[in-house]
C-alpha cells in the first residue's frame, strides 16, 4: 500500500508492505509565495505535477520489485482554501495554513462569542488559519472571486476529484477548517452562515476509510490503476502522523517538530478544554485527535539560520546550528527567545505575537542565541503539553516525527525538558505511513493500523538526563514570563484601540 502525504513544503509518497516493511520512498519540494504582507499561497497545479511526478516513480519502483498496490491513502496538511470554477479547475491559489490576512475576522470573532460558541461545536480554537476565517475575508475583501467560486476546497480534495469526478473531504480535514460540527461529522449551521456559504459550495463529509475504486480513464492508463487498486480518503497529516507513530494508547503522545510543531494525543470521544486552548479534530471514522500546533519550529529557526549563519549553504545550517548550539550549557546563559515571528497557535491562539531576544548580554555570541533558539522551540510545544496533560494525564513517552527530531540535540531537549523517553519509529514519515496503514486497515488487508506502526519498531529512546532538569526548569520559567509579559502588553494594546465591529448579526 501506498500512503501519500501533501506537506505544506514538499510531498512525500511512501510504499510498504502490510508489515510495515519500505518498499520505495520519493518526495519533490515546492515553494510557497507571499505576494503581499500576512498572504501565504501555493499553486495548486504546482503541487498536482509534483504529486503525480513522485507517485509515478514511486509507482514504477514498486512494479520493477514484483509487486501491486493494493491501497492509495492520503495525508494532507489541514486548513488550505482553494477556489475552483464550474469544471473544477483552479481560478485562485490554494491559501495555506500561514495565511494571516484573516485575522481581523479572527480576532472579531474571538471578542464577540463567535469564537467559544463554534469552538464549543466543531472543536477548533478561533485562528485565521482557519478556512471559515479565510471565506469569510473572501466574501468581504473580493467579492467578485468569491461569487465566481463553484466550490471551496482543499488540496486533497483537488486530487481526489481529478483522479475519480468525486467532491469528498474525509472528516480529519473537514474538522480541521472550524465548520464541521464533531458530534454529528456534517457541517455546522452557525459555521456555514458566519463563513457566507451555503453546503453546495463545499465538498461532501465523508470517513476516512472511504474507498474509490473508479478512476478517469486518463488517470487509469497514466497511473497504472485499476478496480483492485482502492483510493482511500485518509485523514490530516496530525492525526495520521498519530496512527504512523502508534500513539493511540494513553500515555503515549506524539510529538511533531517539522516546519511547524505539534502535540497530540487520541481519543474515543471528543475532548474540549474549558479554555479553548487546544484542538479536537476528528481522527479516523470514530476516534478524535486533540492536541495543540505551534507555529513557531522549523521555520522559525530557519530565519535564524539564515540570520547567523547565512556563509553555509541553506541545506547545512541546521547540522552546523546544531553542533554550535551544543557547545553552550543548558539554559542559553540566562537568554530566551521568542520565535513567534509570525504569530502563535496554540496555547494561546494569539496571530499579533512577536519574537523577542530577552537578555543578550556582551558576552553572548551565535551559539548562545542558537541555543536559545533550539530550547524556546522545545518550550513552544511543553508549553503545549502543559495543557494538553489536564485532560490527557501524564505522558509515559513521547513518539517523535518531523525533520528536526532527526538531530540527536532536539531528541536530548526533549527528553531532558519533558522529562520523559523521546523515541524515534523506525519509519520517520509518520504522515504517509499512517495514510498508508489506514488505508490498509480501510480494504481489510490489516487489523489495527496503530498496532502495526507500533509493530515495526523503535530506535533505542533517548532518555532523560536529570542533572539537567533544574537548568531547564529555570530557563522554562523565564520562557514563560517573557510570553506572559508579551501577551499583556498586546491585550493592553488591543484594549486602547477603538471598536470598529459590533458583533455578528448586531442591528
Amino acid at each position: 500500500m501506498l500512503g501519500i502525504d501533501l506537506g505544506t513544503s514538499a510531498v512525500k509518497v511512501l510504499a510498504v508492505t502490510t508489515a510495515g516493511r519500505e518498499i520505495a520512498i520519493g518526495s519533490e519540494f515546492y515553494g510557497l509565495e507571499t505576494p503581499h504582507a500576512d498572504f501565504v499561497e501555493q499553486d495548486a497545479d504546482m503541487v498536482y505535477r509534483a504529486t503525480m511526478r513522485v507517485l509515478s516513480r514511486v509507482l514504477s519502483d514498486v512494479r520493477l520489485r514484483g509487486h501491486e498496490v493494493a491501497a492509495i491513502g492520503f495525508s494532507s496538511a489541514m486548513h488550505g482554501v482553494l477556489c475552483v470554477d464550474e469544471t473544477g479547475e483552479p481560478i485562485s491559489h490554494a491559501i495555506t495554513w500561514m495565511d494571516r490576512r484573516a485575522h481581523a475576522i479572527a480576532d472579531r470573532w474571538r471578542a464577540d462569542g463567535n469564537g467559544s460558541a463554534l469552538y464549543a461545536r466543531t472543536g477548533a480554537p478561533m485562528h485565521p488559519m482557519l478556512p471559515i476565517t479565510k471565506l469569510r475575508w473572501l466574501a468581504d475583501n473580493d467579492a467578485a472571486s468569491f461569487a465566481r467560486t463553484k466550490r471551496f476546497v482543499g488540496l486533497k480534495e483537488l486530487v481526489v476529484f481529478r483522479w475519480t469526478g468525486e467532491w469528498l473531504v474525509d472528516h480529519g480535514i473537514a474538522s480541521a477548517t472550524g465548520m464541521l460540527d464533531l458530534r454529528t461529522r456534517d457541517w455546522d449551521p452557525l459555521a456555514l452562515r458566519l463563513a457566507g456559504v451555503d453546503p453546495s459550495r463545499l465538498s461532501r463529509p465523508s470517513p476516512p476509510s472511504t474507498a474509490l475504486r473508479r478512476f478517469r480513464p486518463a488517470i487509469a492508463r497514466a497511473l497504472g490503476l485499476n478496480d483492485r487498486t482502492a483510493v482511500v480518503l485518509g485523514s490530516s497529516d496530525g492525526a495520521l502522523a498519530n496512527l504512523g507513530v502508534g500513539a493511540t494508547r494513553d500515555g503515549d503522545v506524539a510529538l511533531t517538530l517539522g516546519t511547524s510543531g505539534a502535540v497530540r494525543v487520541m481519543r474515543e470521544a471528543p475532548a474540549l478544554d474549558p479554555h479553548g486552548r487546544t484542538f479536537c479534530y476528528c481522527a479516523d471514522d470514530a476516534r478524535y485527535v486533540v492536541g495543540g500546533p505551534t507555529s513557531s519550529a522549523g521555520a522559525s529557526l530557519d530565519w535564524i539560520f539564515a540570520l547567523l549563519l547565512f556563509e553555509y549553504p541553506k541545506d547545512e545550517r541546521f547540522a552546523h546550528a546544531a553542533a554550535l548550539a551544543a557547545e553552550i550549557a543548558p539554559g542559553a546563559e540566562g537568554l530566551v527567545v521568542l520565535p513567534f515571528f509570525a504569530g502563535e497557535r496554540a496555547p494561546y491562539w494569539n496571530s499579533e505575537l512577536r519574537g523577542a531576544f530577552d537578555g543578550l548580554d556582551l558576552a553572548h555570541d551565535r551559539r548562545t542565541i542558537l541555543r536559545a533558539a533550539f530550547e524556546s522551540v522545545v518550550f513552544g510545544v511543553l508549553a503545549v503539553y502543559d495543557v494538553l496533560r489536564e485532560e490527557a494525564g501524564d505522558a509515559r513517552r513521547l513518539l517523535l516525527s518531523g525533520g528536526l527530531t532527526k538531530a540527536p540535540l532536539v531528541r536530548g531537549l526533549l527528553a531532558d525538558v519533558f522529562g520523559v523517553p523521546a523515541t524515534q519509529p523506525h519509519q520517520q514519515e509518520a504522515s504517509a505511513f499512517g495514510a498508508a496503514l489506514l488505508a490498509a486497515q480501510a480494504i481489510g488487508l490489516i487489523g489495527d493500523a496503530a498496532e502495526a506502526a507500533r509493530t515495526s519498531g523503535y530506535d533505542e529512546p533517548t532518555q532523560p538526563d536529570v542533572t539537567k532538569r533544574a537548568a531547564y526548569g529555570a530557563a522554562y520559567d523565564r520562557y514563560r514570563s517573557l510570553v506572559q509579559s508579551h501577551l499583556a502588553a498586546r491585550s493592553r494594546a488591543a484594549e486602547a484601540e477603538p471598536r470598529l465591529y459590533e458583533p455578528f448579526g448586531a442591528e
